[in-house]
């Protein structure tokens, strides 16, 4: 019990939060950014946050053996989800040097975030036709490199490295949208429901390889970095091999856990 407890508490976005923390303070120590540190942990504290608060929400639409789970545990899923969003604010006032716009982008970001599971009018915004995985794409690529980089005022690469993380989200996002399928609405018209699930498998692929090309493109030591292209193989051959049996240990352990080893590449350079 004690096992099957901790393995739940562990699902419930620990590892994601991890991954992402990771990566962005890897990204920003790739750019010298001395509070690398710092942005790392804001996005850990925000990504768990955000996604246990969300949790509570989709726990009362469709009963997913997960979400079954999440209602049955509300309290400590909101305990911390709470304690995350108290860290984060903490955090973002320490390092936050807010422009206008970085504040708009940041708004919009955090509506995203909370109006992605919450109804109005019987809808939320996940099941809008097509942006699904977009939403989840912007809002990573706010939080983890347009906000560092903005906030830091560095100005070199802005847009490319937000369109090759773009990229990026999309790619190891889309086994999810494939192990989603048999909940997913078909009008929500996620990729694995418009191309299939051959077709949705082949764009990842297509995006990895993208994000790798692109990245070699804008930081030339990335061409001797093994790890980074380990990172990236390694995410090219789960996303081939994902279907819609696949685990939780497979999506939630594998796939979020991968992208570490990007954020740890990064510290190489």
């Amino acid at each position: 019990y004690f096992i099957e407890k901790l393995r739940n508490i562990i699902y419930t976005n620990v590892i994601v939060a991890f991954s992402t923390g990771v990566l962005s303070a890897g990204f920003c120590h790739t750019l010298n950014i001395e509070n690398w540190l710092w942005y790392g942990l804001l996005s850990f504290f925000s990504t768990f946050s955000v996604y246990n608060g969300q949790r509570l929400f989709k726990s009362s639409t469709k009963k997913t053996p997960w979400l079954s789970w999440v209602e049955k545990n509300q309290t400590i899923i909101f305990l911390g989800a709470i304690i995350s969003f108290i860290m984060t604010a903490m955090i973002f006032l320490k390092i936050q040097k807010i422009t206008l716009n970085l504040g708009l982008l940041l708004a919009v970001s955090s509506i995203i975030s909370f109006f992605y599971v919450i109804r109005i009018r019987g809808k939320n915004m996940r099941e809008l036709p097509f942006i699904k995985i977009h939403l989840i794409s912007f809002t990573w690529v706010v939080v983890l490199i347009l906000f560092p980089m903005l906030n830091e005022e560095i100005d070199t690469a802005v847009i490319d490295f937000s369109i090759a993380h773009y990229a990026y989200v999309l790619a190891v996002t889309i086994p999810f949208d494939i192990r989603d399928l048999k909940y997913d609405l078909p009008s929500q018209k996620t990729i694995p429901h418009f191309f299939g699930i051959f077709g949705a498998k082949a764009i990842g692929v297509i995006l990895l390889l993208f994000f790798d090309g692109y990245m070699i493109s804008i930081l030339d030591d990335l061409m001797f970095n093994t790890l980074f292209h380990s990172a990236v193989v390694i995410q090219v051959v789960l996303v081939i091999f994902m279907n819609e049996k696949r685990s939780d240990a497979y999506c939630a352990g594998l796939i979020d856990g991968s992208i570490a080893l990007l954020g740890l590449s990064y510290f190489l350079l």
